[in-house]
């Protein structure tokens, strides 16, 4: 397969990064609102508000990406892999909606959260903010300098595992404080953990997605 850089191509390429922008600041009101924990149902709810916004215009961007890759004279295989780069960046922004209303559910339910666990969490989102710069210094860098952007593919598998360390951590406080006394929280704070750590699966895939780009060239 080779990488297409005609006009087409360039378009796509252009509309794949302002939706990694959009994911960037998706990323980057999760930290806030995970960050806002302490302060409450108000604050948590209103920056899930802007979250949820944020994603919706994600949402619309998607949209009209996959009608401009059906117009597209593109090969089908690069059409292929450019739709799953926008479909992994939706899911990305998926993750971190799902993980802020389950936080905002939990906090209207009253059930605590452990300072430590919010440490965590705080730490799993500072990550993946990170990871989200460097997915959109990939995408920038396709065109312009392919070395790098796959040498930026390395740097987001390697938050990714430092973010899955931070997963097992807060798994096993959660097991320890558990094993004691089974509480509400047992329940509803591990499906946060996870959704806030799959965002960083997501983040790695679109890494593999570029690898076999450059593989099959």
């Amino acid at each position: 397969m080779s990488l297409p850089r005609g006009r087409y191509f360039e378009a796509i390429l252009s509309s794949v990064i302002e939706h990694a922008k959009i994911v960037n600041k998706g990323m980057s009101k999760l930290v806030e609102l995970v960050s806002n924990i302490p302060s409450g149902v108000d604050a948590v709810s209103t920056l899930y508000n802007e979250l949820n916004s944020i994603e919706e215009k994600g949402d619309e961007l998607k949209k009209e990406m996959i009608k401009e890759l059906k117009a597209a004279y593109l090969h089908p295989e690069d059409r292929e892999n450019i739709l799953r780069f926008v479909l992994s960046l939706d899911e990305a922004l998926g993750f971190a909606k799902a993980a802020g209303k389950r936080i905002l559910l939990v906090l209207e339910s009253g059930v605590p959260i452990q300072e430590g666990i919010q440490v965590l969490m705080k730490e799993i989102a500072d990550k993946s903010l990170e990871a989200s710069f460097k997915i959109l210094e990939l995408f920038e860098a396709i065109n312009k300098d392919p070395r790098k952007a796959l040498e930026i593919t390395h740097e987001i598998e390697f938050l990714e595992k430092k973010i899955d360390e931070l997963r097992l951590e807060a798994v096993g406080k959660i097991y320890l404080y558990c094993s004691k006394e089974v509480k509400p929280e047992c329940i509803v704070i591990p499906p946060i953990i996870e959704d806030l750590e799959g965002i960083s699966d997501v983040f790695e895939n679109i890494a593999d997605i570029y690898r076999l780009f450059t593989i099959s060239r």
